[in-house]
């Protein structure tokens, strides 16, 4: 009898997940003195990369913040969804072009063209739900399906943004300013308050989500249908309320990108995987582990790109397998980023 509960617990630590076998070590006195030499490791390096490091977090905020902000948006469509939209991607694109066309255009500012971006691109994906994704729930089509549908939606709108606004990068007109210094480092103005917005709205939107009694619709509607419909909260409404948030949010993604480089039809879907990667990784902590590792993404992708020598292709691909691994690690459940 002793021998077989011996061996039962054997095998129940056995199958536990990784993480809750180094979880368990880490509690013991061994693990607790690995842990300590590993931070003081961390610090010794960063003491010793401390121009690297700094530079990172510095150039990795004020360039790819807007990287949260959109990660954002689509975990709200991925959670009511379940799908992956490839489509979300030119969703990103529009915030660039449209704020860039009031930018030049009508010679608004950019935080003033920041509104109709978000707004048109808001906009566009509430009627892309209405031309696409709603015949197709209401049809019962397959997920596989749903997500060839919107891959194929994605090349229709950036050929069409292409026909309309030309294959060429467009800037938007920014008048020059002296750059900040941070941390020694010099930040132009309009990307120090393009990072303020993104924190500002993300946090907002996590706000609106968790607080707010919409927001508790849009969580319930998304967790179960059927129980929201009896519960008195509207589907459909609810529903447009969701796709409008996050077309809000890739659009004025995609303004901060936009200004801070340019308005150029692969720009989205240059930032999809990241986006993705952001809500697989931080999903399971909710809209704050999207938000978190969106943000660190963008430092992590700085970081590689200063210290090999600014070789953006193979920093991006060393981001894209290290984020591959951690979800390996966590056993790679897509289910858990619908906790967001």
């Amino acid at each position: 009898m002793v021998v077989s509960l011996d061996i039962d617990r054997t095998d129940e630590s056995a199958v536990r997940p990784a993480w809750q076998r180094a979880r368990a070590f880490f509690s013991t006195p061994p693990g607790r003195l690995v842990a300590w030499l590993g931070i003081l490791g961390l610090l010794g390096l960063l003491v010793g990369t401390w121009g690297l490091a700094r530079k990172a977090v510095v150039f990795g905020l004020a360039e790819e913040a807007p990287l949260a902000l959109a990660a954002v948006g689509f975990a709200l469509l991925y959670r009511l969804t379940g799908i992956i939209n490839v489509a979300y991607s030119e969703t990103v694109t529009l915030g660039a072009y449209f704020g860039m066309w009031f930018n030049t255009t009508f010679g608004w500012n950019f935080y003033l063209s920041l509104i109709p971006a978000a707004l048109g691109a808001g906009v566009v994906s509430v009627i892309t739900y209405f031309a696409f994704f709603r015949p197709a729930h209401r049809r019962s089509v397959g997920v596989v399906e749903v997500i060839i549908l919107s891959f194929g939606l994605s090349i229709v709108l950036r050929y069409g943004l292409q026909l309309i606004f030309g294959h060429e990068q467009r800037y938007f007109k920014v008048p020059f300013q002296n750059p900040i210094r941070i941390l020694g480092l010099g930040v132009p103005p309009f990307r120090v308050t393009a990072l303020a917005g993104v924190i500002a709205g993300a946090l907002i939107l996590y706000w609106f989500i968790q607080k707010t009694r919409l927001g508790i619709q849009i969580r319930a509607l998304a967790g179960d249908e059927k129980l929201a419909q009896v519960s008195g909260i509207n589907p459909l409404a609810v529903t447009v309320l969701i796709w409008f948030i996050a077309g809000l949010a890739g659009g004025a993604a995609g303004a901060f990108y936009g200004v801070g480089a340019t308005a150029r039809p692969l720009l989205g879907w240059s930032k999809f995987l990241y986006i993705l990667l952001a809500v697989l990784v931080g999903g399971a902590k909710g809209l704050r582990g999207v938000i978190i590792a969106g943000l660190g993404m963008g430092v992590l992708l700085s970081g590689l790109t200063l210290a090999i020598k600014g070789q953006g292709l193979y920093s991006e691909i060393l981001v894209v397998v290290l984020f591959i691994v951690i979800l390996k690690l966590r056993g790679n459940r897509m289910s858990e980023a619908a906790k967001v």
